[in-house]
């Protein structure tokens, strides 16, 4: 039975693909996470959903792993079906642990309507401070295909840029899913480059340096699919090395790319 609801909410993520720019019955982003960081952040993910239609609906949460070093770190998780009154927004804080039950785990979340209702979904991943207020990032997912973009990157001394990748479908077996990733400075000169590869669903997220990429005062990566037709999200993310404070950079691509 939960397999045939996973498979069902893959399914309205390709039916949603073609408008995942625009209102739709769905949305996915790319990260969501709670767990501690460096300089003593501790980042948690509120996520929001609004119900734009005239009907109470239902939604389901779809919570893809984090892959490192080719492993799934947990198998996918999906909710049951979480009711919207009309015109309603439901606020999930701390998500990946109030609904998902997870402590020091990162993944990739999924949301769907199961009547196909437009919905509007919001995110931010933040960090408590010692005085009472929080600082963090928005966190916003863009689909794209073939390559993709994320200008205004830096990795220094004073700040650390970590990029990602979210696969939302399982590759065929036997058949994975390759990304070429490649660093430039601001003059286009190639500073660090590598692969990434998927053989299941989730996300990927590395430290430029995993690239080779030591000194960048100020650039931009490019995502490039093997696989021109294969669809997902990317993202950067720089983070203050100091406060721990950080800027969310969603990949961007050509619309025309999109099947």
């Amino acid at each position: 039975m939960r397999r045939n609801i996973l498979l069902t909410v893959l399914t309205l993520l390709a039916v949603s693909t073609v408008n995942a720019q625009f209102l739709a019955p769905g949305a996915s982003l790319p990260v969501v996470a709670n767990l501690p960081g460096l300089n003593a952040t501790d980042w948690r993910t509120d996520v929001s959903v609004v119900n734009l239609s005239e009907n109470e609906t239902s939604v389901r949460l779809l919570l893809q792993p984090e892959i490192r070093n080719g492993v799934k770190l947990f198998e996918p998780v999906i909710t049951d079906p979480m009711v919207i009154a009309a015109g309603a927004q439901l606020t999930m804080r701390n998500i990946v642990e109030t609904v998902f039950g997870m402590t020091n785990a990162k993944g990739a979340l999924s949301i769907f309507s199961d009547d196909f209702a437009p919905l509007v979904v919001g995110a931010r991943i933040y960090t408590l401070g010692d005085d009472g207020g929080s600082y963090g990032q928005n966190v916003e997912g863009l689909l794209v295909a073939n390559d993709a973009w994320t200008p205004g990157i830096t990795h220094d001394d004073f700040y650390r840029s970590n990029i990602g990748i979210y696969l939302p479908f399982d590759p065929l077996p036997g058949e994975p899913v390759h990304f070429t990733i490649t660093v430039f400075d601001k003059d286009g000169d190639e500073v660090g480059g590598g692969t990434i590869t998927f053989k299941d669903a989730g996300v990927q997220q590395f430290n430029l340096s995993t690239f080779g990429v030591g000194m960048l005062l100020d650039g931009y990566v490019e995502f490039d699919a093997i696989d021109p037709t294969v669809t997902f999200y990317a993202y950067a993310s720089r983070v203050d090395q100091v406060s721990g404070d950080a800027v969310f950079r969603q990949a961007k691509g050509r619309q025309s790319d999109l099947p």
